[in-house]
């Protein structure tokens, strides 16, 4: 029996992942191989001074977008199968604007909208609308699904072991 069409969210969802899926790797490969390029455009013009402290976290924030990459192209590919998958990158984008926005509140100077610290902010100016498009495409692709929701499938039953077999040494019986 065929699989049912897609619906209209599914494929949106579908879409938007592959567009996120893209979007993603071109800037990992982009902060990988032209941080300081990227962190002025982020900062408005900022320079960035490229510090072994700031390529540990360029290795990691490029690794963060490969997993994301990778994440949305399953979604892409089988968004009603594979929508789960969306679950890290919303984590991911809710992880990195919230923190973006904790250290601009909190560790920020009074001027630094006039600092490199506008490259902090901008991730949260992109990240969080992301987000929220991400989780509501999500969450449309899905009414009624919830994660507190019993699953639908059970894993299958396991075959019964096979019958022990009795071998004897020589050709006396045993008991």
């Amino acid at each position: 029996m065929p699989l049912p069409h897609l619906s209209r969210q599914e494929v949106r969802l579908g879409r938007f992942a592959a567009f996120c899926s893209a979007l993603y790797g071109i800037l990992g490969l982009l902060f990988a191989f032209s941080p300081a390029w990227t962190f002025r455009v982020a900062g408005l013009g900022a320079r960035a001074e490229l510090t072994p402290e700031v390529r540990f976290w360029q290795v990691l924030g490029v690794a963060m977008m490969a997993a994301i990459s990778v994440a949305c192209a399953l979604v892409a590919h089988s968004p009603r199968e594979r929508r789960v998958a969306l679950l890290p990158v919303l984590a991911a984008q809710l992880a990195s604007s919230a923190t973006a926005l904790l250290l601009v509140a909190g560790a920020a100077p009074a001027d630094w909208a006039e600092s490199a610290w506008r490259a902090v902010f901008s991730v949260f100016a992109t990240g969080f609308p992301l987000f929220a498009l991400s989780g509501w495409l999500f969450h449309s692709a899905a009414p009624g699904v919830h994660l507190s929701s019993a699953p639908t499938q059970s894993a299958p039953e396991l075959p019964a072991p096979p019958k022990p077999v009795r071998l004897t040494v020589g050709g006396a019986k045993q008991p």
